[in-house]
């Protein structure tokens, strides 16, 4: 009922943490009353004890947890109402649809091939993770039959799964990540420049404030030291993510391994020997030389694999993003410089290696390689919004042409700005989405700030760059006003949090989103001047005929 919002959130959230704070207590109890009434030295727990035991700090650990939202939201630090994204309420979908598929196949299993019903879900376990321990495999025909389903339809739902997380939790996550890591960098830069001047403007010395072109010169300087912020702040948190990603990998390893020798010491096994289980569990290798017999390693195997092998996902995502990719780009180099010639002469390569050998930037993050054109491939999914605005483009054209022919001048220049506006929106639509993100050269963005009516050479739109984050930061540098009475954003600085670098958009959706927003009002204003003209012409019709009687 919370979920699917029948319930108000703050009237749905006390029931459901205090519901589970119950839940948790109870069953504490239930495992503690149990066990003062059963000698433990003659009887074995079972695996349904274990569970228990799992279940209750689960359940204490979500309560818990959800304690902690509500007071960040009576702090202020989150939103006192919480609604699902799709992302969100699709990964929760998709993990009770995986936690059924795999509960009731162990249910059939247990049935086909006569095992208890708890030892059926640590084979399902292994089974859909593909780790294939192979201490309980199907040894009946139907059971081997139905294992063709059954495990291809485990693999798919846990690829859905997968890619879900990976798209709520690492996307947003390293958005985050990135910029903190931005604020870090630009602050560090910040604080080496005022060291070095006393003008707090100056990434230039000599920055004026009459709009000469030193202060395009200050503002080019400040544009370009953003762009490396970006730069060194994008590796650093691909770093620092795969870091954060290892940790989680070895935590997992080495605390697992804890778990897996303490529960078999009794048959023998040493610390190494449980490190080698869980490293072979963890890559889904599954020899299954040795595996877990206790009656607590088996239900510990089972939350552990869920959460665990998920990580070495995450883990081989950021080594893709990180130490993978730079093993590529050196293979290609390399073989660019041997038996494979690329687009660059041998020249050009070895003066890029001298550059790269001295602390240069490397051949692979050269400004030109940051600056060319992105594919298409998302192009066709804006083909019809390019369309409208190729109509609208005509339009604006046709009104202007008339506008000239009448001479008007005022009516001819808003139809001309219209007709660029558009003309803008419609080349950007092939630059959002695409990958690599599209980067605008300084000279690019003055040309699209000029049309939002932000002139670079203006120093009254600009303000020196500050050490700390505005607290009225907006990331929309396009509404700025111009001579023609629009309203007007703060000063602001391309090192500023208001700078379209800072935040976590692309700088093709920012500029898109300004483009359309200053279009928005545009026409407004043109709609509004057609009605006050009307009712001028209707108020002076009215004044006439009165006037005539």
């Amino acid at each position: 009922m919370n979920m699917a919002r029948r319930i108000r959130f703050s009237i749905s959230q006390p029931i459901v943490i205090i519901g589970w704070y119950i839940s948790s207590i109870m069953l504490i109890c239930l495992l503690a009353v149990f066990k003062s009434y059963n000698d433990t030295r003659a009887h074995t727990l079972t695996q349904a004890y274990y569970y228990g035991i799992l279940a209750a700090a689960i359940y204490f650990a979500i309560s818990s947890l959800l304690l902690i939202t509500v007071y960040g939201a009576y702090k202020g630090h989150y939103t006192k109402e919480f609604n699902l994204t799709t992302s969100q309420r699709t990964l929760m979908l998709q993990t009770i649809i995986f936690l059924v598929y795999l509960l009731g196949g162990a249910a059939v299993y247990a049935h086909i091939e006569k095992w208890r019903y708890l030892d059926a879900i640590y084979w399902a376990d292994f089974t859909l993770l593909t780790i294939g321990i192979g201490d309980f495999v199907p040894r009946t025909h139907l059971g081997r039959g139905l294992l063709f389903p059954f495990a291809m339809g485990g693999l798919l739902i846990i690829g859905l799964i997968i890619g879900s997380i990976r798209s709520l939790m690492l996307q947003k996550g390293s958005k985050k990540l990135a910029g903190r890591i931005t604020e870090k960098t630009r602050r560090a830069l910040l604080k080496r420049v005022l060291a070095s001047y006393e003008d707090p403007r100056s990434f230039s010395p000599n920055a004026n404030e009459d709009g000469s072109d030193d202060e395009v010169e200050r503002r080019r300087r400040e544009f370009l030291a953003m762009r490396e912020v970006r730069r060194i702040a994008e590796i650093e948190q691909k770093w620092v993510s795969l870091v954060i990603s290892l940790t989680v990998w070895m935590m997992f390893w080495l605390l697992g391994a804890v778990a897996f020798w303490r529960s078999e010491r009794d048959r023998g096994w040493t610390y190494f020997q449980a490190l080698y289980f869980a490293y072979t569990s963890l890559l889904t290798i599954g020899y299954g030389d040795i595996y877990p017999v206790n009656n607590w390693a088996k239900p510990f195997f089972v939350f552990w694999s869920l959460l665990a092998v998920p990580t070495v996902t995450i883990l081989i995502s950021n080594l893709g993003d990180t130490i993978v990719r730079g093993i590529r780009n050196a293979t290609l180099y390399l073989g660019e410089l041997t038996i494979l010639p690329g687009e660059q002469s041998f020249t050009d390569r070895f003066k890029d290696l001298l550059r790269f050998s001295i602390g240069a930037r490397g051949p692979n993050d050269t400004e030109d390689a940051q600056q060319q054109e992105n594919n298409e491939a998302n192009r066709e999914q804006a083909r019809v919004v390019e369309q409208a605005e190729s109509v609208m483009e005509e339009e604006e054209l046709q009104e202007e042409e008339q506008a000239r022919e009448k001479g008007d001048i005022r009516a001819e220049n808003i139809h001309h700005k219209q007709y660029l506006l558009m003309r803008e929106i419609r080349k950007l639509l092939s630059y959002v989405n695409s990958d690599p993100p599209k980067r605008f050269s300084y000279e690019e963005w003055a040309y699209y700030l000029k049309l939002l009516g932000a002139d670079e050479s203006v120093a009254s739109y600009h303000r020196a760059p500050p050490l700390d984050a505005d607290e009225t930061s907006i990331q929309q540098t396009g509404s700025s006003e111009d001579n023609e009475g629009q309203r007007r954003t703060p000063k602001w600085s391309w090192m500023g949090s208001r700078s379209p670098l800072m935040g976590d958009k692309e700088e093709a959706e920012w500029l898109l989103e300004a483009f359309s927003e200053r279009l928005e009002r545009e026409l407004k204003r043109q709609r509004d001047e057609v009605q006050s003209q009307k009712r001028n012409s209707k108020r002076d019709k009215q004044n006439s005929q009165e006037k005539d009687k």
